[in-house]
């Protein structure tokens, strides 16, 4: 747990291999279990209904990045920031701000999703009151997810991956609970998410987050400087506009699908894109957003950091879109045959993964560098992008134009991301062919990573 520069000691392949091996080590176990609840969930439940849960989580998610998510970049970066030149008091007052914000927005969002339930079901047509109300606990839950993930990326701690893997073991149980007795049936299948996500979350609170935050706090007296009104008044509305609009943009999508093709369609939509996020989720960048946030104010080890993980998350996306189009359509069909129309969609998502970590590398250096302006305007061509490919795709070709929409904005959003960059800062331009040489740092840190995979 980094808190202060005197912790800055070893090389950053230590705290990027210790990223990873977190990640990987949780992974194999959240993996298996989260495959597990999808088969059950996927085979259980009819095209129509699978996809019917997606639109609750989905509507779920837009309010939660109405509310809960504007801030969390930023309080994680000046958090950070404090730590590096020792004012930790500064970092717990403006936790401590934020704890109240978000607890306070939560509580007020649950609640107005609970009474406002029996309406939306009216709008709707269906009689969903009773999973809408059901799945509003979750964003009081997601509050307090925000809250211990902003703490532990401030103090460069890996823990929150110990989190999914108690709320999936959670969710199977109940899952299996379920089909044992004969009660499966969407409303359990949400009871199980809500039950898995709120157990997994207090249990993580308890025995991990408040021993690391006493460790990191342990005798400091938060300042009495107000942080958080005046963050907010300065860069609320970029942020605003960065994580709200990018949030809704993303969990819009199976609601235009609902809307230019069928709520069966959103089914296979959700497929394909869990598929493809499952793909991603092997990218190695846990440690990317901790480390940039370290070196913020060192521009040179900011620059080399980019420009080589730029080098490497662009190698592992081609492995990853070539072993995903080989190896998923015969998988997937093998195995839910009813979903097969799901494969070509897969297939134009597949051909964004060379560039799925270099974006989101280059999107972690702006907010580093506190550039959301950048960050806020590039959504505005991805929201033109969505709205008016959707309506021009989805009626033409069916729900295949969802996929193609998904790798056009991440094309552009790469283009746009790094052209803004490296006219902002010119030192971050990479050339072309260095992307395809390996040079003496590249050995370097291969062998960095491979002695201490070893260890």
């Amino acid at each position: 747990m980094i808190v202060d520069q005197k912790d800055q000691k070893r090389p950053l392949s230590h705290y990027l291999f210790h990223a990873e091996a977190a990640k990987r080590i949780s992974d194999v176990l959240v993996k298996g279990l989260s495959l597990v609840n999808s088969y059950f969930i996927i085979s259980s439940l009819s095209v129509f209904y699978f996809g019917f849960y997606q639109l609750i989580l989905s509507f779920i998610s837009i309010l939660r990045s109405l509310s809960v998510k504007f801030f969390d970049g930023l309080v994680t970066l000046d958090m950070r920031r404090y730590f590096n030149v020792r004012r930790p008091d500064l970092a717990k007052r403006l936790f401590q701000e934020n704890a109240y914000f978000k607890i306070g927005i939560g509580v007020v969002m649950t609640t107005m999703v609970f009474l406002g339930a029996d309406m939306i079901a009216k709008f709707y047509g269906e009689d969903v009151s009773t999973l809408i109300k059901w799945a509003g606990i979750l964003l009081l839950v997601n509050s307090i997810q925000s809250l211990t993930g902003i703490f532990l990326q401030s103090v460069v701690s890996f823990s929150q991956q110990s989190l999914s893997v108690v709320r999936e073991f959670l969710k199977l149980a109940l899952i299996i609970f379920f089909l044992l007795t004969g009660q499966f049936s969407i409303l359990n299948v949400i009871i199980a998410h809500v039950v898995g996500e709120t157990a997994a979350t207090v249990l993580f609170t308890v025995f991990v987050f408040f021993k690391k935050y006493q460790q990191a706090f342990q005798g400091i007296k938060a300042a009495s400087d107000k942080l958080m009104i005046p963050m907010v008044k300065t860069h609320g509305p970029r942020l605003f506009v960065i994580f709200g609009l990018k949030e809704i943009l993303q969990d819009a999508t199976p609601w235009l699908v609902k809307f230019f093709v069928s709520t069966e369609a959103v089914a296979l939509y959700a497929l394909a894109v869990n598929l493809t996020a499952f793909i991603q989720d092997f990218m190695p960048l846990a440690g990317i957003k901790p480390i940039l946030a370290l070196k913020a104010d060192n521009k040179e080890e900011l620059r080399f950091i980019f420009a080589r993980s730029v080098k490497y998350t662009l190698w592992l996306g081609i492995i990853f879109m070539i072993g995903g189009i080989l190896l998923v359509p015969p998988i997937l069909t093998s195995i839910f045959p009813k979903y097969a129309p799901a494969v070509p969609v897969f297939i134009a998502m597949a051909f964004s993964l060379p560039l799925y970590g270099v974006v989101k590398v280059i999107h972690v250096t702006l907010a580093s560098l506190r550039e959301f302006k950048i960050l806020a305007m590039r959504l505005v061509n991805e929201a033109a992008i969505l709205f008016v490919g959707s309506a021009i795709l989805l009626p033409a070709i069916g729900v295949i134009g969802i996929g193609l929409v998904y790798l056009i904005r991440l094309i552009e959003r790469t283009w746009f991301l790094y052209s803004q960059l490296v006219k902002r800062y010119p030192d971050f331009k990479i050339k072309i062919l260095r992307l395809f040489r390996i040079d003496a740092t590249d050995r370097k840190f291969f062998a960095q990573i491979l002695k201490r995979a070893r260890i």
